[in-house]
């Protein structure tokens, strides 16, 4: 699961200027800059000491980024410099961009002094021109947005240059009929990098029938322990669940996957004899993303919400709404990670699903801030986000499943609309916080275009 403990971001840094403008000041403040950025965590900065002015300055700081493999780049315009400059740098390391400027000084001395505002709006039409979207800065070293912007650029840098190792297990492809969570592998990789990596559910079925009974029914005790009823649960469905849970795990680990999208309905019950949703509910709980229904965009859009929010996501169905009140009820079978649930509210282990062949988790979420959100496919190959936010609310558990009214800050309606007028997949996913700005960010750094739905 590398992806969600990533390692430190190479981020690159240059300066432009231009000796017609005060490249001296330009060049004292790139030193405070770099002072500056060596403080943000998270961030190895690799700077080009020398002021980038001629071509051939642009060369060797080219030069020295791509020797020192940087994953990002910043380029600060000290003074207004050379627009083929920038163009030159993003063109040959073609790494996510930053371009910076900052406000002229307030001394005045009868002349521009460094005009770093124009040089950023040059280099920006430039590159844009050019197929670009790079982020854009406009703050002094003490504007608190300065290092706000480059961190958060720093850190969804880094989420794109770990996407290209992301490896999503696809457990018996997607459940029956749900042609619309099909998902293009070439595209996808091509697309982000991410690789999916087939796995026949029989194998998984085989892998689970081959724990032995003694390992199971001593990881039984402990994982039903995580339940606060289990009424329901035989003891043999307490073996199936122990085994199924611990050849997930350590399928994971030997495949070096960073999560799994897992068909499950009914061909697991069928191969197996219980359906996956209370090993996904448990797994996902200990941190290994976990999709169902073979969704594996559905299942990225978690791993992905993740990173941003820090905290295990939910993969779900809205299941109904209230035009009058702005709610809506999300639901799902019982696959929710299990430190999501309610305080002071039962975490049940059902064997309601597939004429008694659970086992399925079953608890309301617990209330907070949201970010409802979907990465998907136009049905033209094309990615796309969905984002909006809401709260949680403290739901009775009327249903079985795992459950979560939530009051949405845009309006149901219109969000509703937006789902079935524009054919976005069935799954959302709930992700605890608000994650729209680097949502916004991300999908501007990956080409991808987001769809924000924010007031009532």
């Amino acid at each position: 699961m590398a992806f969600l403990s990533p390692k430190p971001l190479r981020l690159g840094l240059v300066c432009l200027a231009r000796l017609t403008f005060e490249a001296d000041l330009a060049a004292q403040w790139y030193a405070q800059a770099q002072a500056l950025l060596r403080t943000l965590p998270g961030v190895e900065l690799q700077a080009v000491e020398k002021l980038v002015v001629e071509v051939g300055d642009a060369h060797d700081a080219i030069a020295d980024l791509q020797a020192k493999k940087v994953d990002a780049l910043i380029v600060l315009s000290g003074t207004f410099a050379l627009g083929g400059l920038a163009m030159r740098l993003a063109q040959e390391l073609d790494v996510p961009l930053l371009l910076w400027a900052w406000p002229e000084p307030p001394e005045q001395t009868g002349k521009l002094r460094l005009n770093s505002l124009v040089g950023l709006m040059v280099n920006a039409s430039n590159l844009y021109k050019l197929g670009y979207r790079p982020t854009t800065l406009y703050a002094a070293l003490d504007d608190p947005n300065c290092t706000t912007t480059i961190a958060r650029f720093a850190r969804l840098a880094g989420l794109g240059r770990d996407l290209r190792q992301v490896r999503i297990g696809l457990i018996g492809g997607h459940a029956p009929g749900f042609d619309n969570l099909a998902v293009d592998k070439l595209a996808l990789r091509r697309a982000l990098g991410v690789e999916v990596v087939d796995i026949a559910l029989p194998t998984v079925a085989a892998r689970a029938k081959g724990v032995p009974a003694a390992r199971a029914q001593a990881a039984g005790r402990e994982l039903l322990a995580a339940f606060d009823d289990t009424s329901e649960v035989t003891p043999a469905q307490g073996e199936l669940y122990a085994a199924l849970t611990i050849a997930l795990r350590e399928l994971a680990a030997e495949l070096k996957l960073d999560a799994l999208a897992l068909k499950c309905w009914g061909d697991l019950v069928e191969a197996y004899g219980i359906a996956g949703c209370g090993a996904v509910a448990r797994l996902g709980n200990d941190g290994l993303v976990f999709g169902c229904e073979g969704d594996v965009l559905g299942t990225l859009t978690m791993l992905i919400a993740q990173r941003l929010c820090g905290t295990p996501t939910v993969l779900t169905d809205l299941v109904s709404i209230e035009r009058q009140s702005n709610t809506g009820l999300f639901w799902h079978i019982g696959c929710a990670p299990l430190c999501l649930a309610a305080p002071n509210q039962p975490r049940h282990l059902y064997a309601h699903f597939a004429g008694g062949k659970g086992l399925t988790a079953g608890f309301a979420l617990r209330p907070g801030r949201l970010t409802i959100l979907r990465l998907g496919d136009d049905g033209r190959g094309h990615l796309r986000l969905l984002a909006t936010t809401g709260r949680a609310l403290e739901t009775e558990m009327a249903i079985r499943g795992t459950v979560s009214q939530v009051a949405f800050d845009s309006n149901v309606g219109a969000f509703l609309d937006e789902l079935l007028t524009n054919g976005w997949e069935h799954h959302l996913i709930l992700a605890y916080g608000d994650i729209v700005p680097d949502l916004a960010m991300v999908g501007q750094m990956l080409g991808i275009p987001l769809r924000v739905m924010r007031e009532t």
